[in-house]
């Protein structure tokens, strides 16, 4: 087991829309300014305007988002500790929901149950692929010092990296999955661009069932979704009868590509079953319900009709992604959890540009078909699992893949949970370096 880490740029995961909000901030850019205008925001469009105090004094704070942290209700809070609220550099926001681009190492990191920091996802092409680190590659030092899960710091990993801009040079000792030597590499932060679909695999059972695997990390806007579409039409063709579909380190995103994902599950089902059925259906506060909205299943062409989708979830499944799981629930014979609770959001964003920041304060929050959608407290796995991540993520055969795939597979060939399965593997918050918020908007 691991326990994922967090840096300082990211105080929540977001699930955004489009709709309300807006560009108009204020035009004074001083501090007194800026906290005035998120003041003003958090008592207007705020999902809990009516619990802000009255009368607070903007100029008493040092920042916009130390107002915002002092003034958010009670319920804008994580379990872990952070906040669903945030004010985002408005360059990187943008870059990172529409371009998936960020600078930094491209790497998520977590420490095991024995204290090893360790890489948990490379992304392709990024300076840390490019620097031999895979999943399982532990990282022994850092610029000389031993990296520790309990540093009694704020902003620890950050200042241990370094700044998240280009050019910036790490010296990493790294030891690989199955080695016994250690080898120090240096690697310089760059503009990583994400591919949101890691993994996209058909696999044939010995049964002769046919099974789809989507490795799924972010739910960026048209790039996201066009990846999204690929793949399914890849499974489409390929005849593919049941679907694992990974979230295990997707933090949300856009709600208009949470719903593009569920339409390809659901198909043609759903969307022709002439109920216009609701996918999600977003509540704002009683002064705004401008700001709420319903989205609808679409007709996608590439959509797998599907009766059945095993997730595969973590702490670090956050909003969009408990977004699909919520809203695929009324409408899917079987929406089976492998892996651990959720990260617990049920409430969105619709993000607001001002000066040179972004204001991504809580606007609504999200409903099912149902009426559900209370899980601030995550949404409980039907099979607890383990993230393995000894084993790489990728579907390869009937036994010896990685434990939360395993498991995933387990109940596709046999229909139940596995009767002896590894235990849920317990998280704390998450590190990707040089992205501190999976954001979105449609």
């Amino acid at each position: 087991m691991f326990r994922l880490l967090i840096p300082s740029l990211i105080a929540v995961l977001a699930l955004t829309a489009c709709g309300g909000g807006g560009d108009s901030g204020p035009s004074d850019c001083s501090i007194v300014g800026q906290n005035s205008y998120v003041y003003d925001e958090l008592r207007d469009s705020y999902l809990w305007a009516e619990f802000v105090a009255d009368g607070a004094d903007p100029s008493a704070y040092a920042s916009p988002s130390a107002l915002l942290q002092d003034l958010k209700h009670t319920l804008d809070e994580t379990r872990f500790g952070g906040s669903y609220s945030y004010v985002a550099d408005q360059q990187e926001f943008n870059s990172l929901l529409n371009e998936g681009e960020f600078t930094g190492l491209g790497v998520r990191l977590g420490f095991t149950d024995a204290d090893e920091l360790t890489a948990l996802l490379v992304f392709s092409g990024s300076p840390a692929a490019d620097a031999g680190l895979t999943r399982g590659t532990r990282i022994l030092r850092i610029n000389g010092e031993v990296p520790t899960s309990d540093p009694g710091q704020p902003n620890y990993f950050d200042t241990l990296l370094g700044a998240d801009e280009v050019g910036v040079t790490v010296e990493l000792e790294i030891q690989g999955p199955d080695d016994n030597s250690s080898t120090t590499v240096s690697v310089t932060k760059a503009v990583v661009t994400i591919d949101s679909v890691q993994t996209a695999q058909v696999f044939e059972t010995t049964g002769g069932t046919t099974v789809g695997y989507l490795l799924f990390t972010n739910f960026f806007t048209d790039i996201s979704r066009d990846a999204l579409r690929q793949a399914f039409g890849t499974f489409r063709n390929a005849g593919v009868d049941e679907l694992i579909l990974d979230l295990r380190y997707n933090g949300g995103g856009s709600v208009r590509t949470s719903t593009v994902l569920g339409s390809l599950i659901a198909g043609d089902s759903v969307v022709n079953s002439g109920d216009n059925e609701i996918f999600v259906d977003a509540t704002a506060n009683d002064d705004h319900p401008d700001l709420g909205f319903v989205e609808r299943f679409f007709n996608e062409t590439e959509a797998l009709d599907l009766d059945r989708v095993v997730i595969i979830g973590t702490e670090s499944t956050a909003s969009a992604s408990e977004l699909v799981i919520n809203g695929l629930e009324p409408f899917l014979s079987d929406v089976v959890l492998v892996g651990s609770t959720t990260f617990g959001k049920p409430v969105g964003q619709h993000p607001m540009n001002f000066c040179d920041k972004t204001l991504v304060a809580v606007t609504f929050q999200t409903l099912n078909a149902d009426g559900q959608g209370d899980y601030f407290d995550g949404i409980t796995p039907d099979c607890p699992a383990e993230d393995d991540w000894s084993r790489p993520l990728t579907l390869e055969s009937n036994l010896g893949n990685e434990a939360s795939i395993q498991t995933a597979l387990d109940v596709i060939t046999t229909g139940t949970c596995p009767a002896v399965g590894k235990r849920a593997a317990t998280f704390r918050s998450e590190y990707l370096s040089g992205v501190r918020a999976l954001i979105g908007a449609h």
